[in-house]
């Protein structure tokens, strides 16, 4: 069999391996080829921590800095020789991305001492930490912002995405954060400054069908109720609604005591807005008195009263504005990014080892070339800061590069050396749901071919569901064994595993009910209480009960938790199946998916069952009497492996 060269991942410290999960009459264990497993910590794992709602040290509610150091030895229980915090800075919401100072711990969470004793307490454990770094916007609350909004000459207003005309700047392309695109494809603008918003006085307004214009007028005319029998409408201030009167084909009149902070828009229905219902302006242009006015129902943003009025353009939403780093050629010279630079150095000299970048496709409005083009800069300078701290290696960086497919993100490995594999969860759910295992190995390898065209040496994070994303067991329809089997897979692939708070417990819950039913506490013992003070209370309390707590399930033989722990263990053992290429393995069923890990002299056969029913594989050509872990019904007979339904196993070769 031909030898492969490992992937990337330093040594590190083990706990002792355990023996395998498997059935009474499952492979047994020779302690003699046993010995061949190190001592060291092999694997890569990263756990995902919510901070505000993992461990609560004070008993206030909230998740804190303090829980996760109290918490370590379960994390090193994991396996775990990384730690991805949720951010830590001061910020306007529970979540934290939107971000009031980027040199501060929020006093939420803890302060930079409680910092420091985590990342020296986890060191001593050999796990590092990851900050989440939020580069794309900053909050509404921060200084700068609220510097750039008050202040005319603010110098902030250069870190932030603004124009007085934003339709005609991004005619121009004279948006430097839109990279030349027309169109952001997401976000929208909102106005800075409240000056020329709204009025309130008596205004006459004449709408012209015809051509789709209003036009507005002071006037010390009478002002006239409104019309019962109108078929177009002026909406203003707290939802009121003035009927016009036509007084000539397409021609509609009203002269009201107008009074409004926000401006106003033209509706062709009382109870509805979709359909077309909707009529507005363009963002960024306002009304100005006496002139004819477009207004048009597909923007139709609210009609202000000023030209002059500054908006600024946010991706997500308006309390996250988005930050400017001018052209992405000379990204790294803009005030932005060095004032950014500066913060993340901050905490790379306190001891932070990586940092994971929140939706980077959107730092330049999904435009691939200028976001890999500030990302190589960004990295380039974090990994400087990092080498002159005297860290070891290469700082680690991942990126969301949330895109369509696998072959959009796959560029951003131009600019980063990790980025989270959303697809090999997309793949991996799909086949487990359809108890298709064959062509699974093929499928993960083609997208490790296809990173490799952009970067040599990269780090695939491959990862099953994050905060972001509904959790893994509701996709997998909350059934127990394909949780489990979903572990095993994510264990035994190629690449740098990501396991999210709460997966390992077999944690469910939707984003339809609001994101903070996907970011529920920890249950540590089966009677005690949860932080939930950071998520409004908004927890899924019939799903925090004791048999999901991490004290029963440590005890449950049958948990998700001890499916976890056991792969973990063996990961960090086997050379093979913590640093391992991976190579497709011809599966004789539809069910099962087959493949090999290779490092140096070692190789290991990983097999897995996707299937409902127990599957006979012939695998002559294979040993089948050194098992490393399994989980579910697992034989051997005379070189056939027979797995039980969803039932995983590896074994050395």
């Amino acid at each position: 069999m031909m030898k492969r060269f490992c992937f990337m991942v330093p040594a590190i410290a083990l706990l002792m391996l355990t023996a395998c999960i498997r059935p009474v009459d499952g492979p047994d264990v020779d302690p003699a080829w046993m010995q061949q497993a190190s001592t060291e910590k092999l694997a890569d794992i990263t756990y995902q921590i919510n901070v505000y709602s993992f461990a609560d040290s004070d008993g206030d509610g909230w998740g804190d800095i303090r829980g996760i150091t109290r918490h370590l030895d379960y994390i090193e229980s994991l396996g775990a020789t990384g730690l991805w915090l949720s951010p830590i800075h001061e910020a306007g919401s529970y979540h934290g991305y939107d971000v009031i100072d980027y040199n501060s711990v929020s006093n939420k969470l803890g302060t930079e001492t409680d910092l420091r004793e985590l990342i020296d307490k986890a060191k001593a454990k050999n796990i590092s930490i990851y900050l989440d770094f939020v580069l794309n916007h900053s909050g509404k609350l921060n200084n700068w912002f609220q510097d750039a909004s008050s202040n005319p000459s603010s110098p902030y207003r250069d870190y932030y995405v603004i124009s007085s005309n934003p339709e005609a700047d991004v005619a121009a392309r004279k948006v430097d954060n839109f990279a030349g695109a027309y169109s952001p494809g997401m976000g929208s603008w909102h106005i800075m400054n409240q000056d020329g918003l709204g009025y309130k006085g008596r205004l006459h307004f004449l709408l012209d069908w015809n051509n789709k214009t209003v036009t507005v007028t002071e006037t010390t005319e009478a002002a006239q109720p409104s019309n019962p029998s109108a078929t177009r409408w002026i909406y203003y201030g707290s939802g009121v609604l003035a009927g016009l009167y036509e007084t000539g084909t397409g021609i509609y009149e009203i002269t009201v005591d107008f009074d409004s902070d926000w401006g106003f828009l033209i509706r062709t229905s009382t109870s509805q807005w979709d359909g077309g219902h909707k009529w507005g302006g363009q963002q960024g242009q306002g009304v100005t008195f006496g002139s004819p006015y477009k207004i048009n129902n597909s923007t139709a943003a609210d009609i202000v009263f000023s030209s002059e009025s500054l908006w600024y353009f946010a991706s997500f939403d308006s309390s996250m504005p988005d930050l400017n780093y001018g052209p992405y050629a000379k990204a790294s010279e803009s005030p932005a990014f060095k004032a950014l630079g500066e913060a993340a150095s901050k905490w790379i000299d306190m001891g932070i080892a990586g940092l994971r970048l929140d939706a980077v496709a959107w730092i330049y409005q999904n435009q691939t070339a200028a976001n890999v083009s500030f990302l190589k800069q960004w990295y380039d300078y974090c990994n400087t800061a990092w080498k002159a701290a005297g860290g070891s290696g290469d700082f680690y960086m991942v990126g969301e590069a949330w895109v369509d497919t696998a072959e959009k993100m796959a560029p951003y490995y131009g600019g980063l050396p990790s980025n989270f594999n959303f697809y090999y969860w997309y793949t991996l759910k799909d086949r487990i749901n359809r108890g298709k295992g064959d062509d699974f190995a093929q499928t993960a390898i083609y997208f490790q071919n296809l990173f490799r065209r952009y970067r040599p040496d990269f780090i695939d994070a491959i990862k099953l569901s994050n905060h972001d994303e509904d959790r893994a067991a509701n996709d997998l329809g909350r059934i127990k064994e394909k949780e489990k089997l979903a572990a095993a897979v994510l264990l035994t692939s190629a690449g740098k595993p990501f396991i999210y708070q709460g997966e390992e417990l077999g944690y469910w819950g939707s984003k339809s009910q609001g994101d903070e039913y996907v970011r529920a506490p920890i249950k540590w013992t089966v009677d005690g209480s949860v932080p939930t003070n950071a998520l409004n209370g908004k927890a899924d309390f019939g799903m925090l009960t004791g048999s999901i707590s991490v004290e029963y399930q440590e005890n449950d033989s049958d948990s998700v938790l001890n499916v976890y722990r056991a792969f973990a263990k063996a990961r960090n053992a086997w050379k093979a199946l913590a640093k391992g290429s991976a190579a497709a393995v011809s599966s004789p069923s539809s069910s099962v998916a087959l493949w090999t890990r290779t490092c140096e002299e070692q190789v290991v056969l990983v097999a897995h069952n996707f299937g409902t029913s127990e599957q006979s594989v012939p695998l002559a050509d294979y040993t089948l009497d050194k098992c490393i872990v399994s989980n579910g019904s697992v034989t051997v007979s005379d070189g056939t492996l027979i797995l039980g339904p969803r039932a995983s196993a590896v074994y050395l070769q």
